[in-house]
């Protein structure tokens, strides 16, 4: 066998491998619908919050909620640079002045200069809708569990420096006392607050050699561009000549797409893109996510291991509050990775399901487990003998813990989760 035929195959099985780890060969119809349902889930860490089932199940007899320990991702905001915009103005201006841009076409460069505006300059920028979010979440929070905020609360509140968390915060904060005038708050913010709520483990060297070979072979298939050149342009010969790059353009048209609902933007770019290409983009961000942050079998969980800080404060000051301690509640505010890093953790099914690669397409749906305002909420409950429970609310949705046994329902004696921390079955 030649040296040239053994780099041949050897090149083949590669690729084969690469295939088969990545899930990519072929299509999840269940998928492929529902995002042809509804395209604003390929968004997927971008889309704005929802909730899940606000339902709650009894707790066993003669406990009731004394404290919460929150970790909730800041609100809807935009995102990072202008240059996606220039081009999808610069290209789509030029056609409509030419005369050659369809009506598609006029609603897609319309969309694109209202994103453009709200950005303004200010990359990471918190939405007002971002800011309804967490005032939304905030009000329910205290409606649904008014125990825990009875009398004259004391409230700890912390959150990464960054300025859509804080305001974020603020937004929480201010909301739950328009609901409870008389509580008191301890806020705060700075470098080592951020060690811990800011924390995501991604630099692990061996999370990142175990990944990238795959992930940058996901997005590698190439995008037929007829038909959106055809909806975008009277004359798709001459349009597709105002386009330097086509693979940059489609790109800046599926993230522009993604990040307009957080400005309540209606979206008119989706129905302009193949399906195909959509499901790619957000299969490659899913992947990425997943990989990179949550319980993926490949990656391993070496990265855990710097969530030891963020994890010792929530168990800590949920100790501290079991003891007497004077606050009712701790929430953070912080960022969409270190949340993701925490559920895979912690085993809170859903967003931190253990996952093989090739599963994520088809059990993890990024639009609902990491979507703007993201939040888990540790609902603590008491009987009169002292015996503490804890429920845990994922979107505000009540979720089981992986492996772990419950002793009703969704409620888990405290002490077996945290000597469950200590060795997890992740």
């Amino acid at each position: 066998m030649t040296l040239v035929r053994r780099i041949l195959i050897a090149a083949a099985s590669l690729f084969l491998a690469i295939t088969s780890v990545s899930g990519q060969g072929t299509i999840d119809p269940a998928l492929m619908e529902a995002l042809k349902a509804d395209p604003t889930r390929a968004a997927t860490n971008h889309r704005p919050y929802e909730h899940g089932d606000l339902r709650d199940t009894p707790p066993p007899a003669g406990y009731k909620p004394f404290y919460i320990s929150h970790y909730g991702r800041h609100g809807s905001r935009h995102s990072w640079g202008g240059s996606y915009y220039e081009l999808i103005i610069g290209a789509l201006s030029k056609a409509d002045s030419l005369g050659i841009l369809t009506p598609e076409g006029r609603a897609v460069l319309e969309q694109t200069r209202k994103v453009d505006a709200a950005w303004d300059g200010m990359d990471g920028r918190l939405s007002q809708r971002g800011v309804r979010e967490h005032s939304q979440i905030a009000r329910r929070m205290v409606k649904r569990f008014p125990a825990v905020f009875r009398g004259t609360p004391r409230l700890r509140a912390v959150s990464s420096t960054v300025q859509r968390c804080i305001i974020s915060m603020n937004a929480f904060t201010t909301a739950v006392t328009s609901e409870r005038p008389r509580a008191q708050w301890y806020l705060d913010t700075g470098e080592r607050i951020m060690d811990y709520v800011g924390e995501t483990g991604h630099s692990a060297k061996a999370c990142r050699e175990r990944t990238n070979a795959i992930l940058n072979n996901i997005f590698d298939a190439p995008c037929d561009s007829t038909l959106l050149l055809k909806r975008l342009f009277s004359d798709p010969e001459a349009g597709r000549a105002l386009i330097p790059s086509l693979r940059r353009f489609h790109k800046a048209l599926f993230r522009t797409a993604g990040i307009s609902g957080c400005w309540d933007i209606e979206d008119h770019i989706f129905p302009v893109l193949q399906p195909e290409y959509i499901y790619r983009y957000y299969s490659y961000d899913c992947h990425y996510i997943v990989s990179r942050y949550g319980n993926c079998t490949e990656s391993g969980t070496a990265r855990f291991d710097s969530l030891s800080l963020l994890v010792s404060d929530i168990v800590n000051k949920a100790d501290e509050a079991i003891a007497g301690g004077e606050y009712c509640a701790d929430l953070r505010f912080g960022h969409d990775y270190p949340l993701m890093t925490l559920v895979s953790f912690l085993g809170i099914e859903g967003p931190g399901s253990k996952l093989d690669f090739d599963q994520i397409d088809s059990r993890w749906m990024g639009w609902k487990e990491l979507c703007m305002g993201s939040n888990l909420q540790m609902i603590f409950y008491r009987n009169r003998k002292g015996h503490v429970l804890v429920k845990f609310l994922y979107q505000e949705q009540e979720r089981q813990l992986r492996r772990l046994e419950s002793v009703q329902g969704p409620y888990y004696d405290w002490e077996v989760v945290k000597a469950n921390i200590r060795g997890y079955k992740r």
